[in-house]
């Protein structure tokens, strides 16, 4: 059975643009894409990827182009741990901010005094377990907590 409306006519239909490439959900796009969406909407003409680069560029209707990068790290992901850390800490120290200088100095000493106490309680305690404690009482307390059994030499009596 056919539908009461009539089709519409051909000029009335949405053409389809070969060039424009469909925005839907179902299509796995990279993060560049969905930058440039949201930069440019529905003006976008052409998307490219450029896998050297690490860059998504869309040419726009008014034959203007933009680029955006594929990652959000900037590239920083295939660097060592190392390299890494030697690259922020050389961001920290070469920033000339008198005020993160400063910050850097504070968290410094932070630290070695954080260090020297946790080494200064840590020999007064083993300081305090060596003199104050009677040998029988610091064993039974270790072999208690590591679960050891003693061992006692077989005595040699005639």
């Amino acid at each position: 059975m056919r539908s009461p409306e009539s089709p519409r006519p051909a000029h009335a239909r949405p053409s389809r643009r070969p060039s424009i490439r469909p925005f839907t959900g179902a299509t796995g796009g990279s993060l560049g894409e969905d930058i440039l969406l949201a930069r440019h909407g529905d003006q976008i003409f052409r998307l490219r990827q450029e896998h050297r680069t690490g860059l998504t560029v869309a040419t726009l209707r008014d034959g203007t182009s933009d680029a955006a990068p594929n990652r959000i790290d900037g590239g920083t992901l295939a660097l060592d741990p190392t390299e890494r850390a030697r690259l922020g800490w050389a961001t920290l120290t070469n920033d000339g901010d008198p005020e993160s200088l400063r910050e850097l100095r504070f968290l410094g000493r932070l630290s070695a005094i954080w260090i020297a106490v946790s080494v200064l309680l840590g020999l007064l305690m083993v300081w305090g377990m060596a003199t104050l404690m009677e040998p029988a009482t610091a064993e039974q307390l270790m072999s208690s907590y590591f679960q050891t059994t003693t061992f006692e030499a077989p005595s040699s009596t005639p």
